[in-house]
């Protein structure tokens, strides 16, 4: 085999190989950016709907201003968050907030970027809508 045969064949071994390595690391990216933007998912259920419920009136009572501002105040989520203001972080925690009805039993859910974020969230949305119906005087 001619000296000059040998160096194209290798040059383009070279390039094959160089292309399966710029394929794979492409590909390693796009897992790995794929995995920074997961969130978490913490579901929760209320118990079973009464007769007449109504999910958008149960949301708004859930997600109240004082519910939310404790909510907030609590876990520093401004902070934690880095957003300018209250109303922010509440247009954040209702925009990932969900209230569904499955099989008659109501199911509320919280997603974030944290786990530890959305489980304590949802847990002290939940405790903070039983302490309000507590101080009201219903069961």
């Amino acid at each position: 085999m001619k000296r000059s045969t040998i160096i194209i064949l290798a040059a383009v071994l070279l390039l094959i190989l160089g292309s399966g390595g710029i394929f794979v690391a492409y590909k390693g990216y796009k897992k790995y950016q794929a995995k920074q933007n997961q969130e978490f998912r913490f579901e929760g259920t209320m118990g079973k709907a009464a007769e007449g419920f109504q999910l958008d009136s149960f949301r708004r009572h859930m997600l109240a201003d004082d519910v939310l501002e404790n909510v907030i105040e609590e876990q520093k989520l401004i902070d934690l968050w880095q957003l300018k203001d209250l109303e922010a972080a509440k247009a954040r925690i209702r925009e990932k907030f969900s209230v569904r009805l499955e099989n008659a039993e109501v199911k509320v859910s919280y997603q974030d970027k944290s786990k530890q974020t959305a489980h304590e969230i949802l847990k002290l949305i939940v405790q903070r809508y039983y302490e309000k119906l507590k101080a009201a005087g219903k069961p």
